[in-house]
């Protein structure tokens, strides 16, 4: 299992430029793209989203690129046979009505195209390089995720461990239950005919005390909980997101031990149920925080 939250980072050199991607996630139900790039490099949003959806089932992923002028450039390149073609043209121009020499220096810089932003300088086909990046980036956060979530999966077992102790401790609690459930029932029949004056069947007594222990018997409810403590264990130990089939496990218990706490009518049991309930509650918390 992994954690939704993480970080990843890498820095792309490309001719002109340094393309810095970073890749960040937090919490999500379903899975949400946000990439974040300049002008010249929204051409590249559909691979990198397709990048992420490969790489991530959940989460909010945002990717930012970010394009930086290279030390060498200075943040800008000279379009020299731009220039030139500008110098050639002026010369021309400046026979033709009678003007001698040729254009400055400065004159020239001031012509579009002759001083290059290398910002915006990355060009298409070195696009496979930086959806490459996005890719290692992307392999980085998810590198994250993994870690935080073994640190998760530890504290997952610790509760499910607890749930299970306190199910077992219900489990005896409805049992007892039962017990005391019939005796006083069985007891209560006899008072009830005694004072009628009328003598009781036996059988029908027995079917009488076995349908009052069944009408708060919750064993099929604590079978149930087991089942799905059990299939919780089992998600924490396997190599896939499964932080939403653990949310609907928790759904699923929520609902089990809820009938138990309404169902027995059982002093105890209902505070075995309501400290279930406290660890389940520790347990949707974190789920909330997985892939």
């Amino acid at each position: 299992m992994r954690s939704m939250t993480g970080f990843g980072s890498v820095q792309v050199s490309t001719r002109h430029a340094r393309v810095r991607v970073e890749v960040s996630s937090v919490n999500k139900r379903g899975l949400e793209v946000l990439v974040y790039s300049p002008g010249e490099l929204a051409r590249l949003e559909r691979p990198i989203r397709e990048e992420v959806t490969e790489a991530v089932a959940r989460g909010k992923v945002t990717v930012a690129l970010q394009v930086e002028a290279t030390p060498s450039q200075n943040g800008r390149s000279l379009d020299l046979k731009k220039a030139a073609l500008y110098a050639g043209q002026l010369r021309a121009a400046g026979k033709k009505i009678g003007v001698e020499g040729g254009p400055a220096w400065s004159d020239l810089l001031s012509l579009p195209g002759v001083v290059a932003n290398t910002q915006l300088a990355v060009a298409p086909a070195e696009d496979r390089k930086i959806v490459a990046g996005v890719r290692g980036a992307l392999k980085k956060m998810v590198e994250s995720r993994e870690r935080e979530g073994q640190y998760m999966v530890q504290s997952l077992r610790g509760h499910l461990k607890k749930m299970e102790t306190i199910r077992g401790r219900m489990e005896k609690a409805a049992a007892e239950m039962r017990r005391k459930q019939g005796k006083r029932f069985q007891e209560r029949l006899q008072e009830i005919a005694g004072q009628a004056g009328v003598d009781l069947d036996p059988e029908r007594m027995v079917r009488e005390v076995a349908n009052a222990a069944d009408r708060g018997d919750v064993t099929e409810e604590l079978g149930r909980i087991r089942a799905h403590l059990a299939e919780a264990e089992s998600l924490t130990v396997k190599r896939a997101p499964g932080g939403r089939n653990l949310e609907f496990v928790i759904q699923e218990l929520q609902r089990e031990v809820n009938t138990v706490g309404s169902k027995s009518g059982d002093l105890g049991l209902t505070r075995f149920a309501i400290d279930f309930k406290s660890e389940l509650e520790k347990l949707r918390e974190q789920a909330a925080n997985l892939e």
